[in-house]
């Protein structure tokens, strides 16, 4: 594969994060794939986890290596049709049983166009128009899995010393700092830092996540647009890694940008650091209806050490229809947490207990007369 460089003086990167899908995938992510990479024809893609639903009924149907193969296979065809150069990074759902993440990550290598080096950590430099200078960065972080208690494991310091070498390494070479974007799949637990609190719950608010849990949380005014959305808590670790920290060193990364929660997609402020969200675009997992998209981020050769960055979403796409609407709105409606799960059995049995009230009382006038 080529240097990646800008070009016409601008470099767009896509992410595509939360597929999540099986062997039967449904064909309505794989044609927002395609309808997206056709309407914003980016330099990059980048993954950002949960491509595979590793724990899907119809995944546990068979082999479950042949399984993960053909769920890879099916989701990027759009991408390997494109030829355009794509990396990707892991979620807490991919690896399940003998598909481990070594095998997966086989099976991505087997596109032309893929150019992952290693799923731990990544570095990919973005080269000025000539090839002569590294003007941008992307750096690309394995976010792990859950723990048997429930919690979420942070960046480790091994992850963050590479980082490091590879700042360090691009400063040295070009002789000045290189700004970039970091992807994960799921947000550091500084994401918490950023939100409006409060101690009751009410309306635009979502109870925290973890040790986070007593307090409830909603985007902060600056943060609020016709494009962004908060649906549901941040499902992140409970302890702080040092990654953010590590950023904000030399002031490099601009942003570091996250998928896990579906029905996300915003950018809040860590002190300069943005952290942003991107909703799924998988419609075999819960969603935020039509809000399913990617997000686009443009940066330009003459100010790398800024970018625009904005979602492209069903809504956006000129004509487009879904394959399957019943089972999309099924997904958009059901719970995106045991929470919320538990809330809305709790609702739905207090209504069944107003509609028993209410039949009891009636039925009593009607005796009465």
């Amino acid at each position: 594969m080529n240097k990646l460089k800008f070009s016409n003086g601008r470099f767009r990167i896509l992410q595509l994060t939360d597929m999540q899908d099986t062997q039967m995938t449904n064909p309505d992510t794989v044609n927002l794939t395609a309808e997206i990479i056709k309407n914003t024809n980016p330099d990059l893609i980048v993954l950002t986890g949960d491509q595979v639903k590793g724990y899907g009924f119809y995944f546990m149907l068979g082999d479950n290596k042949t399984n993960a193969a053909t769920t890879i296979s099916n989701l990027m065809q759009p991408i390997a049709d494109s030829k355009i150069p794509f990396t990707a990074v892991f979620g807490n759902h991919d690896a399940f049983g003998t598909a481990d993440k070594d095998f997966q990550w086989k099976c991505y290598n087997l596109y032309d166009n893929f150019i992952g080096k290693d799923y731990t950590f990544d570095t990919i430099p973005i080269y000025s128009e000539n090839g002569e200078d590294i003007k941008f960065g992307v750096y690309m972080f394995d976010s792990h899995e859950k723990n048997k208690d429930g919690t979420y494991n942070p960046i480790t310091a091994e992850q963050i010393e590479s980082y490091k070498a590879s700042r360090d390494a691009f400063e040295a070479e070009t002789g000045h700092t290189v700004s970039a974007l970091a992807f994960q799949h799921i947000p550091p637990e500084e994401i918490y830092d950023c939100f409006d609190k409060s101690d009751k719950s009410k309306k635009g608010f979502y109870q925290g996540a973890g040790t986070h849990n007593k307090k409830h949380y909603s985007l902060p005014s600056y943060a609020k647009n016709k494009y962004s959305f908060m649906g549901e808590n941040a499902a992140s670790p409970d302890v702080k890694s040092g990654q953010l920290e590590a950023f904000k060193e030399k002031g490099d990364v601009l942003g570091l940008f996250f998928g896990h929660d579906h029905n996300n997609s915003f950018v809040v402020k860590h002190g300069n650091l943005d952290l942003g969200y991107t909703q799924g675009c998988g419609f075999n997992i819960y969603g935020p209806g039509k809000k399913r998209g990617g997000r686009v981020f443009d940066i330009y050769e003459e100010t790398p050490d800024t970018y625009y960055t904005y979602t492209v979403t069903c809504n956006d796409i000129e004509g487009f229809k879904l394959e399957r609407p019943v089972k999309e709105f099924i997904y958009t409606h059901s719970p995106n947490s045991v929470s919320q799960a538990v809330k809305l059995i709790k609702k739905a049995g207090i209504a069944a207990g107003t509609v028993a009230a209410t039949a009891i009382v009636v039925k009593k006038i009607f005796n009465k007369r």
